[in-house]
């Protein structure tokens, strides 16, 4: 088993963590957000977090609203270093206590951009693709990339951070669809992508009303249409944070579809200041010589 680890970078810190809160600098903003995975105590006084100028309260159907000590501080700007390439994620603080970025994700964002650069100009997929942090990676590493999502929300939100990045036209296609209607008409068509990742939630909707994704439902059927799709010798990174998942589930599912297992593990993050990890999902990578991606 192979974690991958997500230490803090400039402009995002974990400072502490416990009773199902976390305690975090995103751009600049201190603020305490709820989280499931921390079922320990906190290790700061509540002074330390009292500092916080925004703080997730959750509310019973799963949404939540931000209280702020001030004005909401609107869009940020992140710088993010890859590759000698400086990213700037554009970020805002939404209703269910997200920021537009999922720092456990960021050792994938370096995974995916090493892959693209072994390859040179290749073509690459990020499913449920969110606001694109991972796909301006394999972009700003030489890709053409598919950015595949069902929200047209999401697909706006990183269109502007691949503008705030100077990526370049057509360096990120922004794909307002289902992410298995993309693959099924893909297969359908032959089409093939060097470096792909997918990271699905539990559970989701897709562009059409009728379109529903659950996770228990459909994590096979997506992992043979992504071995569809797969170039020879591509990689895929495929993720999961759906409560009760383990990296070993990921890595049946791959291996059921086709797709041998180079790594798995869980997705894990470092706190600034002490070496507690929590637990922010797992991961399973499939491809020849994938595994010499991991830490590369």
């Amino acid at each position: 088993m192979t974690d991958l680890i997500a230490a803090p970078f400039p402009g995002y810190a974990l400072i502490d963590s416990g009773d199902g809160r976390k305690l975090e600098e995103i751009a600049g903003v201190l603020v305490d957000r709820a989280s499931p995975a921390p079922l320990w105590r906190p290790r700061l006084d509540p002074g330390a977090w009292g500092k916080a100028v925004g703080r997730v309260e959750r509310r019973a159907d799963g949404g939540g609203n931000w209280v702020w000590k001030g004005k909401d501080p609107g869009e940020l700007r992140l710088p993010y270093e890859i590759g000698g390439r400086r990213l700037n994620l554009i970020l805002r603080f939404t209703s269910f206590g997200h920021c537009g970025i999922f720092p456990e994700q960021e050792p994938v964002w370096r995974l995916l951009h090493r892959a693209v650069a072994a390859r040179g100009r290749c073509k690459g997929l990020n499913l449920f693709g969110y606001t694109g942090a991972a796909s301006l990676a394999m972009a700003a590493a030489g890709a053409e990339v598919f950015h595949v999502d069902s929200a047209k929300g999401v697909l706006t939100w990183g269109k502007s951070s691949a503008d705030a990045s100077d990526l370049g036209t057509g360096s990120v296609r922004w794909v307002h669809e289902d992410c298995m209607a993309f693959l099924e008409h893909s297969q359908r068509k032959g089409f093939k992508y060097d470096v792909i990742c997918a990271d699905p939630p539990a559970w989701g909707h897709g562009k059409e009303k009728d379109q529903m994704w659950r996770i228990e439902e459909h994590f096979q059927r997506l992992a043979e249409l992504l071995a569809g799709v797969l170039a020879l010798d591509g990689v895929v990174v495929l993720c999961a944070h759906a409560p009760g998942v383990q990296s070993a589930a990921v890595t049946n599912v791959l291996a059921a579809a086709g797709l041998p297992v180079a790594a798995a593990g869980d997705l894990m993050q470092s706190h600034r200041d002490d070496d507690r990890r929590m637990s922010a999902g797992v991961f399973a990578l499939s491809g020849r010589d994938a595994r010499g991606l991991i830490g590369a």
